[in-house]
């Protein structure tokens, strides 16, 4: 079906119409509109999906507008822009840039609609009718945005970098808060030409790790997207890449330190890798990347650097992603302390309630031989009393 276009000028009147909110029995209503950049005046075009009675050509030429994108749309610029990141400096860029991305992307405009209907979804009592419309109308702006997406990132240029980069981002985004859709909506899928190429995933089928890892490689997609669009995330935008400096987090507690202590004796304990020489690359790489871990995960403590965690899971090596998608018990492990120190950005509603869902399933995956090591992740998602000094004082006192 050929695609339709909403033509964006500066015109001296805005000619359009207003329609009401779509209900259950009116699902076809879901359509909005999708833009484009051009020098005519503005006209709002239907979606490319069957058009309801009022997206029909009104008596003067124009069409009609979708009430319910223009009360997204609101959403976004009122609220859910700022519940993109933790940091301050980058909500203007979200709100800003972003959405000016929208006025020459359709895709990005889908994809503002999509994440507020998503973010209006998730703050509504899931056996509401309410919650399933705008879920309905999520999935839907997901699939356009995508359709068109897709095509677009395998040519990446400098009049598209942006856009492809910013969608990139919501799509991490989805993929993280899709699990909180009803059954059958949760249903997120990318394949990127520069992802990478796994093998199969033998972790049990429908469980919490097994989906996670399906979001892992959606993730390490949004990477790829990342490296094809840098050279043009000049400007404003760059605001979302920037990283702490070493001097603006601090140093872990002796807690922390402990626990990181006592995965690196299991990473070292020659019994729980195989012998030789495929034990010794293992070794190398599982000590790599505790490292890199130790050195990322001092973002929990800071609220600003909290989305800094997740640079963990895109950058890692792929043979480092295949172990885990291959169930290795040591990358699990250390699989469980990063999910640990996602509790930073329970926060946030994409994210929250992984890191209890992710810890509960890698325990109850890896034996009894392995209690020792995930003390720690247990104990930071509440699956284990954690005792303090306070506490006890006043429980002995």
């Amino acid at each position: 079906m050929a695609h339709s276009t909403l033509d964006i000028s500066t015109p001296k009147s805005m000619d359009y119409q207003l329609t009401s909110t779509p209900t259950s029995a009116d699902p076809q209503r879901l359509a909005g509109p999708t833009i484009s950049s051009s020098a005519s005046a503005l006209k709002f075009m239907p979606a490319p999906m069957p058009l309801p009675s009022s997206e029909l050509p009104t008596s003067n030429g124009t069409k009609a507008f979708n009430l319910l994108d223009l009360e997204l749309i609101h959403h976004w610029s009122t609220k859910t822009y700022m519940t993109m990141s933790s940091r301050f400096a980058s909500h203007v860029v979200w709100r800003d840039t972003i959405f000016a991305e929208a006025l020459r992307h359709d895709f990005v405009l889908q994809s503002i609609i999509a994440t507020s209907a998503l973010h209006k979804a998730t703050l509504l009592p899931k056996s509401s009718e309410a919650y399933a419309e705008y879920s309905k109308v999520a999935l839907a702006y997901q699939d356009l945005a995508l359709a068109r997406f897709i095509p677009a990132v395998s040519k990446p240029s400098e009049e598209n970098g942006i856009a492809l980069f910013a969608l990139s981002l919501f799509l991490t985004v989805w993929a993280f808060a899709s699990r909180r859709l009803p059954e059958g909506l949760n249903n997120v899928r990318l394949e990127l030409s520069h992802g990478d190429s796994p093998p199969g995933i033998f972790c049990a089928p429908h469980t919490p790790t097994a989906q996670f890892i399906e979001i892992v490689m959606i993730v390490r997609g949004v990477y790829a997207v990342i490296k094809e669009t840098d050279k043009w995330l000049q400007g404003n935008i760059e605001e979302l890449l920037r990283y702490p400096r070493n001097e603006e987090l601090p140093q872990h507690s002796p807690d922390v330190l402990e626990a990181f202590d006592t995965l690196q004796r299991a990473v070292e304990d020659s019994q729980r890798l195989p012998v030789g020489d495929e034990g010794q690359i293992l070794r190398e790489l599982y000590l790599t990347q505790l490292q890199a871990l130790r050195d990322i995960s001092r973002c929990r403590t800071v609220v600003e650097w909290d989305g800094h965690i997740f640079s963990w899971i895109i950058m890692a090596p792929p043979a480092f992603i295949n172990c885990l998608m291959q169930g290795q018990p040591m990358a699990l492990a250390i699989f469980a302390y990063w999910a640990a120190i996602l509790r930073c950005m329970d926060h946030h509603w994409w994210a929250t309630g992984w890191p209890y869902i992710l810890v509960a399933d890698l325990v109850n995956v890896l034996d009894s031989t392995w209690d020792t090591v995930l003390d720690w992740p247990k104990k930071q998602v509440g699956l284990k009393f954690q005792s303090t000094p306070a506490f006890e004082s006043r429980r002995l006192g």
